[in-house]
């Protein structure tokens, strides 16, 4: 008997079919769905131990798996094992501690994959249980295709022999068909046609994925922002004064609350100026030189000969002070440090017949004594400029007393340098 060809199989099925009769390729009964917890996952081929550690550049250490009982084909025994089982694998081993944490990472690694794809998995499951399956007998008016809600697993015989698995939505077959439109419509038809369609269905993407794609657009953008921003050392890794940096910092901040100051480098560097003037900014010359300060001095205007004398006399004033202030400081610690070494010494004339002691002893007088040295050197340099400055505030209240006003002895001064 020559086999039905597969458009019209389902036609001239016989009503009275044998008991022990299977249904042609590619057809399930409604009661005859293969279980698809059965199976196991033993059709899953692991990689081989070899293999696994060419991928972790970890080859090195192939003879000692070998020597401690590992075969090419246990690395499935490494996947159940937990962290401690683990670790006593990998100190038999003799592993670098390195080299061990990239073994447990890749075991891991591999185990989420296993974990993560269990669709796939379970589809090869289901095909290699249609191919074993022994189908129930067939019984009469019960000729239908198997529904499934959503996929319908299927397999058929290719050229090759081989399995294949495709998705197909729900299939129904109108018993009204009239020949031409039963042989243009039949199962097999429809199922090339809807394998074609699945073949090119695109899944919806996850509506996580473009939330990470604006939030690495705007960090991006941000971070071009503040590259562009930049005023000082950009380009060069030097580092950067205060005002250097606070100058960077405005500029930025201004940038990102309004991008388009990027395109005018000037507008921008003007405006952070502006900014930090408005902000109080404490300048190392105590004001700010810009044009945008009104209290800052005019280029071409002269400031008055006493007034510079005013400023001058109270810049030594406030010097000589904070020297005073320094000289009482040092006395203090030098005193301090005169007591400490008249104490050491005594404790050294009493402890002359314990060397250890004594030893100790050395090495405290001669830290006590380099402290002394430095408080004695900026002691000397400190008195010696307030003497000056005194010595002038001398000679220039005499001046003051003699009816010489200190604006005329530098002028006096100023004309003897010209001559």
């Amino acid at each position: 008997m020559e086999p039905t060809p597969a458009s019209t199989q389902e036609e001239t099925l016989p009503e009275d079919s044998p008991p022990n009769s299977h249904p042609p390729p590619g057809y399930y009964l409604t009661n005859q769905f293969p279980p698809l917890t059965s199976t196991s996952n033993s059709t899953y081929r692991y990689p081989t131990l070899t293999a696994f550690l060419h991928q972790l550049n970890l080859y090195q250490y192939h003879n000692l798996f070998v020597e401690a009982g590992v075969g090419e084909n246990d690395l499935e025994q490494f996947i159940g094992f937990d962290e401690s089982e683990l670790k006593e694998v990998l100190s038999a081993i003799s592993m670098k501690p390195f080299h061990s944490a990239a073994f447990k990472k890749g075991i891991r690694e591999l185990r989420q994959t296993l974990s993560a794809s269990p669709s796939s998995m379970m589809t090869n499951h289901s095909t290699t249980s249609f191919t074993s399956f022994s189908s129930p007998p067939l019984e009469p008016n019960n000729r239908k295709l198997n529904k499934v809600g959503e996929t319908t697993d299927i397999s058929y015989p290719m050229r090759d022999k081989a399995s294949m698995v495709m998705e197909t939505p729900p299939m129904k077959v109108s018993p009204n068909r009239t020949g031409a439109e039963e042989s243009a419509g039949s199962p097999m038809h429809e199922i090339q046609e809807y394998s074609v369609t699945a073949m090119q269905d695109v899944h919806p993407i996850s509506s996580t994925i473009p939330s990470s794609i604006t939030n690495s657009a705007q960090t991006t953008s941000k971070d071009v922002i503040i590259h562009h921003a930049t005023i000082y050392g950009k380009n060069n890794p030097r580092k950067l004064t205060t005002y250097e940096q606070a100058i960077n910092h405005a500029a930025i901040e201004l940038a990102l609350l309004d991008p388009a100051l990027v395109a005018n480098k000037g507008t921008l560097f003007e405006k952070a100026k502006e900014k930090l003037l408005l902000e109080g900014y404490t300048y190392k010359r105590g004001q700010s030189r810009s044009k945008l300060n009104p209290n800052a001095p005019k280029p071409g205007v002269k400031t008055s000969r006493a007034s510079l004398i005013q400023k001058r006399n109270a810049h030594a004033a406030q010097n000589s002070e904070s020297r005073n202030a320094r000289i009482s400081e040092l006395e203090r610690k030098l005193q301090v440090k005169d007591t400490q070494y008249a104490v050491t010494q005594e404790f050294k004339r009493l402890k002359t017949g314990d060397a250890d002691s004594l030893e100790k002893v050395e090495l405290t007088l001669e830290e006590v004594e380099k402290e002394r040295a430095e408080i004695a050197k900026e002691l000397s340099i400190l008195k010696s400029k307030e003497r000056k400055h005194r010595w002038y505030e001398q000679k220039k209240k005499e001046r003051m007393d003699s009816g010489f006003e200190e604006a005329d002895v530098e002028s006096l001064n100023n004309n003897n340098n010209e001559l």
